[in-house]
């Protein structure tokens, strides 16, 4: 798996692409806006691109999935619980001061644990909530996308509607903190870490 990482928008969030590059297939985690780059990029790479996957609902997080589908049209994964958070992306837009995307419709519900596959690529699902309901992250071959659930030293906020701070708590040393201390984590916001380092130095634990 081929991991670019394209950091954009007012909230400066970690969009991936990852590629399988046994056919030069690929999915995009988590859009946010300003997408001209990415689109440009994966133009120019003449990758196959076969899904838009989001760890959660947040403005932030899928601000770009309607520019994605408007040019690739490709479906658009996101767990059922994230809904009434999608729904509610215009008051999210007022409230943070940002332009406002629209309403993207998901096309497909991403479950809350097992296995898929995106791209070829076969992923480990593990619900994660806390930071939202149905926030989810996505583990694979030594790397785990953990949206806004577990950062480099910090957490997802959980002062959000549908966060819960014991909630997440519990979710981050159950799902992630049992993956192998070398897994790669790669964050919906700031720096990758790693597992071990965060059970180690986060001060949250």
């Amino acid at each position: 798996m081929k991991l670019v990482v394209f950091e954009n928008g007012p909230f400066m969030v970690n969009t991936y692409l990852a590629v399988n590059e046994n056919g030069n297939r690929g999915f995009i985690l988590d859009p946010g806006s300003e997408m001209e780059q990415l689109i440009e990029f994966i133009l120019k790479e003449k990758i196959s691109l076969e899904a838009i996957v989001c760890t959660h609902g947040h403005i932030d997080h899928v601000a770009g999935v309607s520019q994605i589908k408007n040019k690739f049209d490709i479906p658009f994964y996101l767990n059922d619980l994230e809904e009434e958070i999608v729904k509610s992306i215009p008051a999210q837009a007022r409230m943070f001061g940002v332009p406002d995307p629209g309403v993207p419709r998901p096309d497909k519900n991403l479950p809350l644990s097992g296995d898929i596959e995106f791209a070829g690529l076969n992923f480990t699902l593990l619900h994660t909530p806390g930071h939202s309901m149905g926030s989810i992250s996505l583990y694979s071959d030594g790397v785990v996308f953990s949206g806004d659930a577990l950062f480099n030293m910090s957490i997802g906020r959980t002062d959000l509607p549908g966060g819960n701070y014991d909630q997440l708590i519990t979710a981050i040393k159950e799902k992630l903190f049992v993956l192998p201390d070398e897994t790669q984590v790669l964050c919906g916001h700031g720096p990758a870490t790693a597992i071990g380092y965060e059970k180690k130095m986060n001060p949250f634990f």
